[in-house]
């Protein structure tokens, strides 16, 4: 099982420094560009990033200022934990991840972002790990927007669709995928 090892965002406390993706290789805003068909695939840092399983940690209960949220943990593993991108969203206790759109924006204004409750945004948090390309980064210390639409569930199966992009480390990651999800 795989442990989020990212710090979160508490209720818009903490600054995070966005900016617009400026390698050539990426869209200006991964969270409103369109997500390619296919399996979920990508480069970082010129290596290239082929997820071979995904998984999506659902937590309940989760609190910020005494309103509940669940919790989303997506993680694409290329090849174990450190070579993997791992992704948190929240919404409000009892909503669904079914059929939602979760952006991250290129803006340095936490007050821009999609919120799933005034002052707590929707995306909490990312990491990205891959040892090809000497990258072990997260939100916390790089630029990044994103676009991560979930289908409906199929049973243990989540699916759903990502377009990332982290410019700092030359990283587009997009496509979907079918997460099996665990708790």
């Amino acid at each position: 099982m795989h442990h989020f090892r990212c710090g979160f965002l508490a209720a818009g406390l903490v600054a995070l420094p966005f900016a617009a993706p400026a390698f050539a290789a990426a869209p200006l805003d991964c969270s409103t560009a369109a997500i390619p068909p296919g399996p979920v695939k990508g480069s970082v840092g010129g290596k290239p990033f082929v997820p071979k399983s995904a998984e999506v940690v659902i937590g309940k209960g989760f609190a910020v200022n005494q309103v509940k949220f669940d919790s989303y943990d997506l993680t694409l593993e290329v090849d174990g934990v450190f070579n993997a991108l791992t992704v948190r969203v929240i919404g409000r206790e009892g909503t669904n991840a079914t059929g939602r759109a979760f952006r991250l924006l290129p803006t340095d204004s936490i007050g821009a972002q999609p919120m799933a409750y005034p002052g707590t945004p929707e995306v909490q948090g990312w990491d990205l790990h891959l040892e090809a390309a000497n990258v072990d980064t997260s939100f916390t210390q790089e630029t990044a927007s994103m676009r991560l639409e979930y289908g409906p569930r199929k049973g243990n199966v989540l699916p759903g669709k990502i377009m990332f992009c982290a410019p700092d480390e030359k990283a587009t990651i997009a496509g979907s995928f079918d997460a099996v999800i665990r708790k």
